[in-house]
């Protein structure tokens, strides 16, 4: 356990330091709720890269990313003495702690019941991370899974990150498995709650962070063990670092979400629509704002992780079973089947009503309208207009996927919702009249 826990810290304080780097003015509340996926981001691409360079030695590796921590901490604290003055934490409500343990012990019920993870947990994630924890190159082995339903082509982050953590343990460990679900799923609640109540006002993160916590299918799916919490928390992160850039004027947070965005791509492969989605905004928005130079590093700051992915994709060697679809099946006649477009739509509402129903009633907080605050504004539009991208998208996936129509969303809407609901409650509440007009922020 010793071993696991100075893994954990390594983690952590690597995208502490990471992120106070990449802005040293931030909030402590954000630079902690963004170290959790930045510092996992960093030290599974570690771990990859470990790996591909048949390194083999544990030890060296350890001692590597020891080092790389005190590099980050030493440039830190080289150019600034940290003012602990600006870092306090506001003491939330009782009720919210009482929540926070409703939603812990009902995390925990559903992880013991599948401790390995479920369905896609264990027969994509966990699978790729036993060959992952192999320090041989065996590990290879992970892209050469029989199943097409292992999904050999979908990125390492949370694999390579449960392995990495498994190798400084010195074995598997299912507390580990258990760590890292924890910090994922309560980090995008904390996150959201946290972003809420700067931009908006205590109550109605209060609100809004209570019901999306308790949310039965979320608290299920955190403890299921599959990517797609950490992809959607990588989302929030990179939606919240926009509005900030927008509050603050500060290009690092532009920097920093777009980071996030690529972390997204290296979660799961939706994460390449979110990032070519948000890329592709935000250099629109920069060049008609006239802001070249930005747009030249905003640009050169998206390509550097996007052909680490192409590359990453080009290692692995295998078709996403999507593309292969569409050329290889021609699946593109499929947007000639309102067969397919009723199964989708009818398929979403219909686990909506049946999984999400605590949400319906936030409607309650429209009842006084909405306004956009004028420093909202623009931030709001750009993120609006990625998540309208992207659900376009998530529908386009459906429509032309291969598989059986039917099958396929039954099995996998929910989580589809997952991904950006946080986003989009996010976006909701940000621009709601009922309560104080803003928070002193």
């Amino acid at each position: 356990m010793i071993g696991f826990l100075l893994g954990l810290v390594i983690t952590i304080l690597t995208g502490y330091f990471a992120v106070s780097i990449i802005e040293r003015e931030m909030e402590l509340r954000f630079r902690i709720l963004f170290s959790i996926p930045l510092g996992f981001g960093i030290t599974s691409i570690f771990y990859f890269l470990y790996l591909y360079l048949n390194i083999n030695d544990f030890s060296d590796f350890r001692l590597f990313e020891i080092i790389a921590l005190i590099i980050l901490a030493l440039i830190y604290y080289n150019e600034e003495k940290p003012n602990f003055s600006k870092h306090k934490f506001q003491r939330l409500s009782g009720w919210f702690y009482l929540l926070n343990l409703y939603a812990l012990l009902i995390y925990l019920k559903y992880f013991i019941y599948n401790p390995m993870g479920s369905w896609d947990g264990f027969r994509i994630w966990n699978t790729k991370t036993e060959f992952l924890f192999l320090n041989n190159p065996l590990w290879q082995n992970v892209f050469e899974l029989p199943h097409f339903m292992s999904h050999n082509d979908y990125p390492l982050l949370l694999p390579a990150s449960t392995a990495r953590l498994w190798n400084y343990a010195g074995e598997p460990n299912l507390v580990i498995n258990l760590t890292i679900g924890l910090f994922f799923t309560f980090g995008v609640v904390y996150l959201l709650f946290q972003a809420l109540e700067y931009f908006k006002s205590k109550k109605i993160a209060l609100v809004v962070g209570s019901a999306f916590m308790i949310l039965n299918i979320f608290l299920v799916n955190g403890a299921s063990q599959c990517a797609d919490i950490p992809l959607c928390y990588m989302y929030l992160a990179c939606i919240v670092s926009l509005f900030l850039y927008f509050r603050k004027e500060k290009f690092s947070y532009i920097i920093l979400s777009i980071l996030f965005a690529a972390l997204s791509a290296w979660t799961k492969n939706e994460g390449m629509m979110f990032l070519a989605a948000y890329g592709f905004v935000i250099l629109c928005w920069l060049l008609a704002a006239k802001k070249y130079k930005k747009a030249c590093l905003a640009g050169i700051t998206a390509l550097i992780p996007a052909a680490a992915i192409i590359f990453f994709k080009k290692f692995a060697h295998n078709p996403n079973d999507l593309i292969a679809g569409i050329f290889i099946l021609k699946t593109y006649h499929f947007m000639f089947d309102f067969h397919r477009y009723a199964v989708i739509l009818k398929s979403f509402v219909s686990m909506f009503l049946l999984n999400f129903t605590i949400l319906i009633s936030l409607l309650l907080l429209c009842i006084k309208g909405f306004k956009i605050k004028e420093k909202n504004k623009t931030p709001f539009v750009l993120s609006a207009v990625v998540f309208v991208l992207c659900s376009i998208g998530y529908f386009l996936i459906y429509l032309l996927s291969p598989h059986d129509i039917k099958w396929l969303v039954d099995n996998s809407i929910d989580r589809i919702i997952l991904q950006l609901l946080p986003v989009f409650l996010f976006l909701f509440a940000v621009n709601l009249r009922i309560g104080k007009p803003d928070s002193m922020n």
